[in-house]
């Protein structure tokens, strides 16, 4: 059963291949659903996932479909992994991102008022979700970029990491894995992560050499990890993406999944196709 073997592997118990989808924008999923599928965005998404063979899919918490998601990929045998805003993401829609970082940097105080209100209103989208349902709470907040960290380790440790604790405590409370979601290198902050009582990490923006590090490093961490087929490396070719993931797959932690910047239909058929081939090289390395 498929969202079985998404509970099992986001626990750390080997589950076999497992895979999913990231986000998909609305116009995509209406552009690649079944024709009986396209009354609403959740009708699609289930129906997108399925056609791909996914055992797991994000459903964004803040979507107005989305409770209609979890029961419908539900149906389907799939997991929903609810995915939640982080609380730097929702402070720099408030204040607007410079600014937030700005205060991060020079009066990280400033920022307390704000990451409350933001922890409070993310807590509350995590227990929708988990009363609806959901498989997993994916809390979203990116830290980092592809040059680097947006903000001082030290402000993520003192300021952040506390808060996503609390979100992973409600999370853990209630019998579901809690994933951590970022762009970017943030090893640094991979051993708090698990402290804080998130059992996954799904990688993205990453070089196919980066997320090779990052992964081992989450693994060391006994974090499991979910992505694998980043943009830039299906941009090498649909099979070097799959062979790539298909391998690390072998290894066990990996949930084989997209990095979550999709933006058009070309991109799903892409990584539909490398999942495919991870799935391949995976039941091929089984067999010896």
């Amino acid at each position: 059963m498929s969202r079985e073997r998404t509970s099992l592997a986001l626990a750390g118990v080997e589950a076999g291949f497992v895979c999913g989808l990231a986000w998909v924008p609305v116009a995509v999923l209406a552009e690649l659903a079944e024709p009986t599928a396209h009354e609403s965005p959740a009708a699609a998404l289930a129906s997108v996932a399925s056609a791909a063979g996914a055992d797991f899919a994000f459903v964004p918490a803040d979507a107005d479909w989305a409770l209609e998601a979890v029961e419908l990929l539900r149906e389907a045998d799939i997991a929903t992994i609810w995915s939640v805003s982080g609380v730097l993401g929702r402070v720099g829609l408030e204040l607007g991102w410079s600014e937030a970082l700005r205060l991060s940097a020079a009066e990280p105080g400033q920022l307390a008022i704000a990451l409350a209100e933001a922890l409070n209103d993310a807590l509350i989208e995590a227990r929708v979700g988990l009363a609806a349902g959901a498989d997993a709470i994916l809390v979203a907040d990116d830290l980092a970029g592809a040059t680097g960290p947006l903000l001082s380790p030290d402000f993520a440790l003192d300021a952040l990491v506390p808060c996503y604790h609390h979100i992973a405590l409600a999370v853990t409370a209630a019998e579901v894995p809690a994933i951590f979601h970022s762009d970017g290198d943030v090893r640094i902050l991979m051993p708090a992560l698990k402290r804080a009582g998130f059992s996954a990490i799904h990688l993205a923006g990453l070089s196919e050499e980066h997320w090779n590090v990052s992964y081992a490093a989450a693994r060391a961490e006994r974090l499991a990890v979910v992505g694998g087929i980043e943009a830039m490396s299906v941009a090498r070719g649909v099979r070097h993406a799959g062979e790539h993931a298909g391998r690390i797959a072998l290894a066990d932690g990996l949930l084989v999944c997209d990095d979550g910047g999709v933006t058009s239909a070309d991109e799903v058929v892409a990584i539909a196709a490398a999942i495919d081939v991870a799935r391949e090289v995976h039941a091929a390395g089984r067999e010896y």
